[in-house]
């Protein structure tokens, strides 16, 4: 299975063209596109360790002056706890 963790948009984007994907998504990228489960991913529920890191990217992010949403810097953080490879419509990014 690929090193991969899919955002949202990509998951939107593979379900609308029929493109098969492989590795990992998380459930809040299933609540945002429950359609995504059709990709056969493995999802992966967040632990207490991705919402700890996902507070500190949150806080380096405001200190930056470029804040994001939370469901991002928690989908970032069980990225980095992972080891996976972000891939997002925008591109990817290692963890």
């Amino acid at each position: 299975m690929e090193k991969a963790l899919y955002d949202t948009n990509v998951l939107i984007e593979a379900v609308k063209s029929r493109k098969n994907l492989n590795g990992y998504t998380t459930i809040l990228n299933i609540v945002e596109f429950p359609r995504a489960l059709e990709l056969g991913l493995t999802v992966i529920t967040p632990s207490l360790e991705d919402y700890l890191l996902a507070i500190k990217i949150s806080q380096a992010m405001v200190r930056n002056g470029t804040p994001v949403p939370a469901v991002d810097a928690i989908v970032a953080a069980v990225a980095m706890n992972r080891e996976l490879t972000l891939v997002t419509k925008e591109g990817t990014s290692n963890g």
